[in-house]
């Protein structure tokens, strides 16, 4: 198995046609087909299924492209480390497009030690409203990558999962369900809500719950800023359904309480993404840091480390060390 092959391989997939494939690498089509077919021996596996009008990887290329994306990660990382013992500093920009909550909670240290071990490459921040405003910007070309849920639902993108979150109902402390050992749908639509802005990766949670079922009952009010929603809970009889990452400080766990709603526990993946044809050395650098801090598996963020006095932040390091 050669280099070349797996790149062959990942240029079909990303056009979705042998011709175009060919000419994005300047080789000839047979010659594409060549490499495709020698590795296709190799593996004795079909990687690619010759469809119209697109050609598009079957489920073990797949396969082979998500191991190919973690090597061109290590190489990347490879040659800049030798790169800049002789070339010197590292240098360029990356334009980063986050959630303030993804920046305040998660984005933030990464961000820290991406600066610290590459100072030379500028780092530019831009607060979007939801992650899906985020992603937008990615696609539209104003910013190199986001910080979002992990959809799986944009072939123009390419993901990189770090992390599953868990999502909790809280209430102030002293709502009427505060001490409920376990709560329904139908209980939890009885109180006014307090709701993410349409957009959102909380807010698709909520609506997935309760506009199927009967909507919600009353709206207190919207908005993306996490602070503004606990605060808002914390003060009314509003319910409120946020991730648990959002709700790790001391402050919240004497003010808010988790509410058990088995029909409701969700978890989501979440991770940067950035534009499939995109080739920038920032680009390939932060998410190999990210994946090296990361590890092997996703970090996971769980309610009941959110609960736990001391755990007043969450890392992709410190869950369940």
């Amino acid at each position: 198995m050669e280099l070349k092959q797996l790149k062959a391989l990942q240029a079909i997939a990303d056009t979705g046609s042998f011709s175009e494939a060919a000419a994005q690498l300047g080789l000839t089509q047979s010659a594409l087909s060549h490499q495709l077919k020698r590795l296709e021996e190799e593996l004795d596996e079909t990687l690619l299924i010759r469809a119209r009008p697109k050609v598009y990887p079957s489920r073990a290329g797949q396969a082979v492209l998500a191991s190919a994306q973690k090597i061109q990660l290590e190489l990347a990382a490879l040659e800049s480390h030798f790169a800049h013992a002789r070339k010197g500093p590292v240098t360029g920009s990356l334009r980063i497009a986050a959630t303030s909550l993804s920046i305040v909670h998660l984005l933030g240290d990464l961000c820290e030690a991406f600066i610290a071990k590459y100072p030379g490459i500028d780092v530019i921040f831009t607060a979007a409203e939801t992650a899906g405003a985020a992603v937008k910007r990615v696609l539209a070309g104003t910013a190199d990558l986001a910080f979002a849920p992990i959809t799986g639902t944009s072939t123009q993108l390419v993901s990189v999962p770090l992390a599953r979150t868990e999502h909790a109902f809280v209430v102030r402390s002293t709502h009427p369900l505060a001490e409920r050992p376990t709560v329904s749908i139908d209980e939890l639509r009885e109180f006014p809500f307090v709701l993410f802005q349409p957009g959102s990766g909380t807010r698709s949670i909520t609506d997935a719950l309760f506009l199927p079922s009967g909507g919600y009952g009353q709206v207190l009010t919207e908005s993306n800023e996490a602070q503004f929603i606990k605060r808002i809970v914390a003060i009314t009889n509003g319910v409120a359904l946020m991730p648990v990452y959002a709700l790790s400080s001391g402050a919240d766990r004497e003010k808010l309480r988790m509410l058990p709603c088995a029909a409701a526990k969700a978890s989501v993946d979440i991770g940067i993404v950035h534009k499939r044809n995109v080739q920038m050395n920032a680009i390939e650098l932060f998410k190999a840091l990210c994946l090296d801090l990361r590890g092997p598996s996703l970090a996971l963020f769980t309610r009941e480390d959110a609960g736990k006095a001391g755990r007043d932040t969450f890392t992709l390091q410190s869950p369940h060390d």
